[in-house]
């Protein structure tokens, strides 16, 4: 295994090709991907949180939801019968603070499903990071490594940035080789001149990579352009400095500008949603990440049904068929680039397409 090759990739659509098929002719898939938030419920309180401020109406979001343990049982057992290749768990909340989130894990990976998690870190330690340690990546989200700036962003006391490096280091430790440990870092104007210590520093511990993104706001390019410069060029030096051995920096902020305010589609077609769902706390299944928690973003609710009778059903497939991203989606979409992607790759004129 190649440690020094990004897993964030638009192209690892290709390798399922049956798939893409499927989309080309036009018919309903099962989804190979699906992202999970166990439970709404968090023991952080980030100032910048999606959840609490976000520039969406989230008219379905509800800070007290999380999916019952015999649903969840029950959708798990729905994705090994409908061919569900991974899941992710991820927020809504936190999702080790869900109370059957070992249960689950253990599930997930007795099915034969592939297994990631997004979490801040803090509860990565005991039977869960044991659990965790086989799976295919486990990412945390940080935000500064000084004890005083990571407590007041969070919420939480100034010892926790402690537990969380410690939390790192032996998870690093104990984790199966081909699990890849990440940080998510997202840099603002309170924390860029920490980018150097972060990236040295979790490199040290034994992480795999740290994906650096800029923070996103209703002016995004406006808020970073004082730092911008600064940044790019920081990145770009511990870039060459630090990748290989098993580390990489992943640099998203110098290309994210081009389409974190992208509020509409120049599409009618959103392939991606044949690929991947969202499952929220509130059992409903959504068609992406952007759409979580939007009621023109549902796709059925399992509040009523099983997630395969949902997803199968004649209800959902005309929303599919009726589906138009130009008219639904006026938001960020964290799929745009893929879907432009494989819009393209089914748009090909044939008549070409041996002059390679």
């Amino acid at each position: 295994m190649n440690r020094n090759i990004t897993p964030y990739s638009n192209l690892k659509i290709f390798h399922h090709q049956e798939t893409l098929n499927k989309v080309e002719r036009g018919e309903r898939c099962n989804p190979l991907y699906i992202r999970i938030k166990p439970t709404n419920i968090c023991n952080h309180n980030c100032f910048y949180c999606h959840y609490k401020n976000s520039y969406l109406t989230l008219d379905e979001y509800q800070p007290k939801d999380f999916i019952p343990y015999e649903k969840m049982m029950e959708i798990i057992e729905d994705m090994k019968t409908m061919g569900v290749k991974a899941v992710t768990f991820s927020g809504g909340g936190e999702p080790l603070v869900y109370p059957y989130i070992e249960e689950t894990m253990e599930k997930v990976l007795d099915s034969g499903i592939e297994l990631s998690i997004i979490t801040n870190g803090s509860m990565l330690s005991g039977k869960k990071a044991q659990i965790l340690a086989k799976a295919k990546w486990v990412r945390i989200s940080m935000d500064s490594m000084i004890p005083q700036t990571y407590a007041q962003n969070r919420g939480i006391s100034e010892n926790a940035i402690g537990i969380l490096k410690n939390n790192i280091k032996e998870f690093a430790k104990m984790k199966d080789p081909y699990c890849e440990l990440g940080i998510n870092f997202v840099i603002g104007k309170e924390n860029y001149k920490e980018i150097e210590e972060v990236a040295r520093t979790m490199k040290d511990l034994g992480v795999n990579h740290v994906k650096f993104a800029p923070l996103f706001s209703n002016e995004t390019e406006e808020y970073h352009k004082d730092i911008k410069d600064e940044v790019i060029s920081t990145l770009s030096r511990l870039s060459q400095e630090l990748n290989g051995d098993g580390f990489k920096i992943i640099d998203l902020y110098t290309s994210d500008f081009d389409h974190y305010e992208v509020f509409k589609r120049e599409y009618s077609r959103c392939p991606m949603k044949e690929f991947v769902c969202i499952i929220g706390a509130n059992s409903k299944v959504y068609y992406c990440q952007d759409k979580a928690y939007l009621s023109d973003g549902c796709v059925c609710d399992l509040n009523h049904q099983s997630f395969l009778e949902g997803w199968t059903s004649e209800a959902v497939t005309q929303k599919f068929r009726e589906f138009d991203a130009k008219k639904i989606c006026k938001q960020h979409c964290v799929h745009d680039s893929r879907n432009v992607l494989i819009n393209s790759y089914l748009d090909m004129d044939m008549n070409h397409v041996n002059f390679v």
